[in-house]
């Protein structure tokens, strides 16, 4: 088999499990399986990029970040729904639609309301061209790029062979309940507030500018009705009802709502409705209602619209559930980054069909605020919300016995003690030795855009954790190869290339030390802001809030960050150790390579980088400029001096073309690094 031939199959063999998972539910392999098989497929085509298609799986994963969202006008305006929230309403339903066409037998078609935000997706000449949010109905924004990052929607589709040059669908983005659920578990353990429910965070999801970080997200989309559709010359639509294109679109692999039924006359809706009621709780996402449409195409033009939403279809809305049960406590539970976030125990409830015992918080605010005390009857809701709601207390049959809550002044962990930085909600430990911010700090150290210690991963930490072999970041480098040899699933050559993992992190730059040692708010940009003004990395100790703050680019915010973490005396320890051990702290020792040390021509310029290079990746020709004292940001602005532009470049060259900022391709990048410039 060639390897080209190998980049068909492979291509195929994802996309036929990208089917198996989204649309079928069926899927026959395991996660990681399938990211080896898009490894395998990325690799390929990283050294073969004319072999790179529009609908590739490797596209998925999220090109550079935006510098915004184009408008988009829909050509058909997408709508709201009329909402109903009783039986006898949806009769009125009914009874409308008869008077507007007298002696008509009504067919509908009823859909579970995926409760998502709202998408139109167009495919022409078989590809996918353009997603857009729904925004006022008439214009939405274009997030084509963040669209494309959900494993889910295929990024073509045979509309050809059914007549159709464009096809416009309808659908839903949205988070199901593991996904969601799998999310703010990952943010509790790294320290950050939990998010409130999934239509929300899939509504910010889509709105971050910067794709990668879309495709983290677990998004997923599933359609329920169309747009504009325009035949090939010469043909017409081929469907007449609305059950046929929800077939059609699920024999072509499309996702579609799981579940709808068909049903003539509302008569045969209503059982349908009350079936639900109970039903819904057995969906793998969260469902506010039902929507029940008229089937037939040519029924609807009759029917028409209002200037606010067509009259052949409308929501029928759940009401959310609620139970009551008592508060026996409210636990304290310590994320990666010190965030104390409380945790209410109640005594379990039946709750949305499923057994609720424990209720996020959120924070020491909203206990005061709702009055909560240990003791309490309480409410529960979960409508929307994955995770259980306390709504509010009951203090009408208080007897007396109800404990209020006060916060401790000290970490649940590790005894230190707990602050709360001005303007915000969370209390925080800010010791780096604290136990239960350990695993997800040498996560967060050993990651790839921190230390980049290979073999130092998830399984291996909590091994070294939980046998006491690694209490501190430090402990990382006093490791020796027979501890690390005799934990299980390791030997002495997986041990031994940790070591050297390990060894050779130490040459790392300090700014991506910085980064690694997790201080709230400082990123890569940010350490590499803040190295550019010290030599030593723990001389940011010796700086006032108000010397921190006159850094470019550095606010109240991180410069109170930065101090409050080097006013602990154990972090500075924590520093001290790691610099005995041999971790590179100054800055001057880093960003060099070997031999004479590259010329400062580049000093105070500022560049942007757009697209794909050849000879050099982007973080290497970040280090390239950096080392010549350039800056490197990652927006275009009046302040930059050039976009060096590789293939497939992004948005960032257009805007640098109307603001008059020069423009380098990659031979006149090597130039201007080699000074002949």
């Amino acid at each position: 088999m060639t390897l080209h031939q190998r980049l068909l199959n492979l291509r195929d063999e994802i996309r036929r499990h990208d089917r198996l998972y989204y649309v079928e539910a069926s899927p026959e392999i395991s996660d990681q399986e399938y990211d080896r098989l898009l490894a395998e497929l990325i690799e390929i085509e990283s050294k073969h990029p004319e072999w790179v298609t529009p609908d590739s799986p490797s596209q998925r994963v999220g090109g550079e970040p935006l510098e915004g969202f184009a408008q988009v006008r829909h050509a058909i305006p997408m709508l709201s729904i009329g909402n109903t929230y009783s039986l006898e309403e949806l009769r009125e339903f009914e009874e409308r639609l008869g008077r507007i066409l007298p002696n008509t037998a009504f067919d509908y078609v009823v859909e579970p309301k995926i409760d998502g935000v709202a998408v139109s997706v167009i495919y022409e000449n078989d590809l996918f061209t353009l997603g857009a949010t729904r925004g006022n109905g008439a214009v939405g924004d274009d997030i084509t790029a963040n669209l494309r990052t959900i494993r889910g929607l295929p990024l073509s589709l045979s509309i050809a062979r059914h007549g159709l040059q464009r096809f416009e669908l309808r659908g839903e983005v949205f988070m199901d309940h593991a996904g969601f659920e799998a999310l703010n578990r990952r943010r509790a353990e790294a320290g950050e507030e939990l998010y409130a429910n999934p239509r929300n965070t899939t509504a910010g999801s889509l709105k971050l500018l910067d794709p990668r970080q879309v495709a983290e997200r677990p998004l997923r989309i599933a359609f329920h009705s169309f747009g504009e559709i325009v035949p090939l010359p010469g043909s017409a639509p081929p469907w007449r009802r609305h059950s046929e294109i929800l077939r059609a679109l699920q024999e072509m692999g499309v996702p579609t709502v799981e579940h709808w039924d068909r049903a003539t006359g509302i008569d045969q809706v209503i059982p349908l409705v009350e079936a639900w009621e109970s039903k819904r709780f057995d969906l793998p996402y969260v469902t506010d209602g039902l929507v029940i449409k008229v089937d037939d195409l040519r029924t609807r033009e009759d029917l028409g619209s209002t200037s606010r939403s067509p009259r052949w279809v409308i929501a029928y809305k759940f009401p959310a559930e609620q139970a009551e049960t008592t508060l026996k406590s409210i636990e304290l539970q310590v994320g990666r980054t010190g965030a104390v976030t409380p945790v209410a125990i109640l005594d379990p409830v039946q709750l949305g069909g499923t057994t609720v015992s424990r209720a996020t918080l959120h924070n020491a605010d909203e206990i005061a605020r709702k009055d909560l005390r240990v003791g309490d009857r309480v409410l529960v809701e979960k409508g929307g919300e994955i995770i259980p709601k306390v709504i509010a207390a009951l203090p009408e049959i208080r007897d007396g016995s109800q404990v209020p809550f006060v916060f401790p002044s000290k970490c649940p962990s590790c005894g230190g003690p707990l602050s709360r930085p001005q303007g915000e909600v969370a209390y925080r430990c800010e010791d780096l030795n604290c136990p239960a911010q350990l695993r997800r700090r040498i996560e967060h150290f050993a990651s790839r855009r921190g230390m980049d210690i290979e073999g130092l991963g998830e399984a291996l930490i909590d091994q070294l954790v939980s046998t006491g072999l690694v209490r501190t970041l430090p402990d990382l480098y006093r490791l020796e190869l027979e501890q690390v040899a005799n934990l299980e699933r390791m030997g002495r050559k997986s041990a031994q290339n940790l070591l050297d993992g390990l060894e050779k992190s130490k040459s790392n730059p300090p700014n991506r030390l910085l980064h690694g040692i997790g201080i709230r708010f400082v990123g890569e940009h940010v350490a590499e802001v803040l190295m550019d003004q010290v030599e030593d990395l723990r001389d940011l100790g010796k700086r006032t809030r108000e010397e921190l703050e006159a850094i470019p680019e550095i606010g109240p915010t991180v410069s109170e960050s930065i101090h409050t973490f080097f006013s602990d005396d154990r972090n500075r320890e924590v520093l001290d150790e790691l610099a005995t051990l041999g971790l590179n702290f100054r800055r001057t020792e880093s960003g060099i390579p070997e031999g004479e040390p590259p010329p400062r021509n580049l000093e105070g310029l500022q560049f942007v980088l757009t697209g794909t290079l050849a000879k050099h990746t982007r973080d290497e020709a970040k280090e390239l400029i950096q080392a010549r004292g350039g800056r490197v940001t990652g927006s275009v602005s009046k302040k930059t001096d050039y976009v060096i532009c590789g293939t497939d470049p992004g948005s960032k060259a257009d805007k640098a073309e109307s603001l008059g900022v020069r423009i380098l391709n990659e031979e006149e990048f090597e130039d201007l690094l080699a000074g002949v410039l």
